[in-house]
């Protein structure tokens, strides 16, 4: 699973802007900076078993390689493409000042998602439909399971559709878990849609239909896919091989932040990650 992150991650400075190098294939063509875009944006990635990688003397490089490379932002991946317009060599080079700036583009497309279509609901089945999208959300997550980015955006697309149709469900209607099936649609679905959502969801909380924890966490996960520090510290990232918290706000007083909204002390939450977190809170 973290291979397949690594490489998707990866994808984000393929084919970046051009510079002089001393090897380019022969008979294949280099994508654009706008057909990387393009590619991009409708999750068009590289087979890595089918691709060969390749250093600016036109020495192959094995992929693993390429993994342990402690200064990978420091280096910038030329793609090149057959007839058929399947990627067959990537060639990697130090990046410029013009291939960072790219990056930030090209991260955007790698994140961009078209608008949710909605999708036909019976208003009647509330309880039954959203069981089945808690029902596939926790199974994909369940012991480490391959979770499946189309199922995530068709669990979203129901709720959406649930939501615009029949109005937002209470504990009146639903029950506890129903309403948790919402929240994680949400939360494992792209940060636009949980942006546009989030005072909605903020006042089912208020109403006691979701928890003030469950909000925190969105919160978090919006504030970690906008760039910006998290609030409470529920959210983690790979780096090195290792699990690492994600950069927060204020951490000498984020057990305090974490206990208004019913949470336990990062120090407990973080050890699932083997993490320790030492800093000493104020009063």
């Amino acid at each position: 699973m973290l291979y397949k992150l690594y490489l998707s991650s990866l994808i984000t400075l393929f084919s970046l802007a051009c510079t002089a190098q001393n090897y380019q294939p022969k008979g294949l063509t280099k994508l654009s900076d706008q057909q990387v875009i393009e590619r991009a944006e409708q999750k068009i990635h590289i087979n890595p078993k089918t691709t060969i990688f390749r250093n600016e003397n036109g020495e192959i490089i094995a992929i693993d390689s390429i993994l342990k490379m402690p200064d990978r932002e420091d280096y910038a991946f030329d793609s090149y493409v057959d007839d058929s317009g399947k990627v067959v060599e990537v060639v990697l080079r130090k990046a410029t000042l013009k291939d960072k700036e790219f990056e930030q583009k090209l991260k955007r497309a790698m994140e961009y998602q078209p608008p949710i279509k909605l999708v036909d609901v019976d208003c009647d089945q509330e309880k039954t439909i959203l069981q089945e999208v808690f029902d596939s959300d926790q199974g994909m997550r369940a012991d480490n399971g391959t979770i499946n980015p189309d199922s995530d955006r068709q669990n979203l697309a129901t709720v959406i559709s649930l939501i615009e149709k029949c109005g937002m469900p209470t504990l009146r209607e639903v029950d506890e878990v129903q309403m948790t099936a919402i929240w994680a649609a949400f939360q494992h679905g792209d940060n636009a849609d949980r942006k546009k959502y989030l005072p909605l969801l903020e006042r089912s909380a208020k109403n006691g239909d979701l928890s003030a924890a469950q909000i925190a966490l969105m919160k978090d996960r919006i504030l970690k896919e906008d760039g910006e520090p998290q609030v409470y510290g529920s959210q983690v990232v790979e780096s090195g091989g290792v699990w690492v918290l994600y950069n927060l706000e204020k951490p000498e007083t984020v057990n305090k932040r974490r206990a208004e909204v019913g949470l336990d002390p990062l120090q407990d939450y973080l050890r699932r990650w083997n993490i320790e977190f030492t800093v000493e809170q104020a009063e």
